[in-house]
């Protein structure tokens, strides 16, 4: 194996890992940042791995990574936290709470509607 192949399969096995701890989207569970992050990384990395000949920009697909693992991390929520002003709008001060835990309750548990769970009823 060459060292290039040598370093797209370790970075191929880096991003596996990060699709991996990816967590599931219950907004859109058909249709999740998991499955596409899946697919693009199988996409990118099948041709580059099995031929030598395929051009692969190694500085970006770790450019990437590393955005994608920021995310992960929530490392930019953490550096800008929100404000109980925008948590809490005067207008609707429940409006987030309810939204979360209607994001959090299970189909099976809850027969409400989503109107009707997200506006407390």
């Amino acid at each position: 194996m060459s060292a290039a192949r040598a370093e797209i399969h370790t970075l191929y096995r880096n991003y596996l890992k990060l699709v991996r701890d990816w967590p599931a989207d219950k907004v859109r569970p058909n249709r999740d940042m998991k499955q596409v992050l899946t697919q693009r990384v199988e996409e990118t990395f099948r041709r580059p791995l099995e031929d030598d000949s395929v051009p692969f920009n190694f500085k970006d697909a770790q450019n990437q990574l590393e955005a994608l693992e920021k995310l992960l991390h929530n490392e930019y929520k953490n550096k800008y936290p929100l404000s109980d002003k925008i948590l809490s709008p005067a207008s609707n001060p429940n409006y987030y709470a309810r939204l979360v835990s209607t994001l959090g309750a299970t189909k099976d548990t809850e027969k409400k509607g989503p109107l009707a769970k997200l506006f407390g009823k």
